[in-house]
């Protein structure tokens, strides 16, 4: 009885929080050990689902960003044997997060400050893509992962919501949408990596990675767009 009487609770609060969904452009600027190694800003987006409990301040989620910290472009004849066909070739160096958090939030209001903690994954990876020519609309010809690896990560943020429109749907419900502006401190473990200019290629068709090995802590601010529905 206990055990049902609880999982109705569980289910009641997931029911009557308040979802909200946010999109943000986002900065990775490498710390300590990963800015020695690394020394580049990374530039991306990051997409986030926050369940916010009504008249409380706890609010649980999942976010996930994309990061490019590096990249490089070439053109190649398509073959030996049809050098007068040209391709383009692109080579990314990128780190992809996913995380889960815990936030407490001033709940209502024109402006909502809060405070997150964070834990999840940094996935670091080197990708080649080949296309006829480079448009990003256009899916590419031929794709593969030169090197990754993956390490844990966890951290702690704040940030402030600020309320610029409030209305209803054609359904008649409650929405908002707020600029959101964020800074996160995100401590990520060791992992191997590349960075620009760490893949040798030869004539005869091999190439060879000269991986880097760091701490991956980040600093990220980050500023976009919160809608409660």
């Amino acid at each position: 009885m206990r055990t049902l009487l609880l999982a109705l609770a569980l289910t009641a609060t997931v029911v009557a929080a308040q979802p909200t969904l946010t999109v943000t452009g986002a900065v990775g600027l490498p710390q300590a050990e990963f800015h020695d190694a690394l020394g580049r800003v990374s530039g991306g987006i990051g997409l986030g689902f926050v369940y916010q409990v009504p008249h409380t301040p706890l609010a649980v989620g999942v976010e996930g960003a994309m990061m490019t910290y590096g990249m490089e472009s070439r053109r190649e004849p398509w073959s030996l044997t049809i050098p007068d066909v040209a391709l383009d070739v692109r080579t990314s160096n990128n780190v992809a997060q996913a995380m889960a958090l815990v936030r407490l939030q001033v709940p209502d209001g024109p402006v909502r400050p809060y405070a997150d903690a964070l834990v999840g994954v940094n996935h670091l990876f080197t990708q080649t893509d080949v296309r006829s020519e480079w448009r990003d609309d256009e899916e590419p010809l031929a794709s593969s992962t030169n090197y990754d690896d993956t390490a844990l990560v966890y951290g702690a943020g704040i940030g402030t919501q600020v309320r610029v429109h409030a209305g209803y749907n054609n359904r008649g419900r409650a929405y908002e949408v707020m600029i959101d502006g964020r800074v996160r401190y995100l401590a990520g473990g060791e992992a191997s990596y590349l960075g620009r200019g760490d893949i040798t290629r030869y004539d005869d068709g091999t190439y060879d990675v000269t991986p880097r090995r760091s701490r991956t802590d980040l600093l990220v601010p980050q500023l976009g767009v919160t809608v409660r529905f």
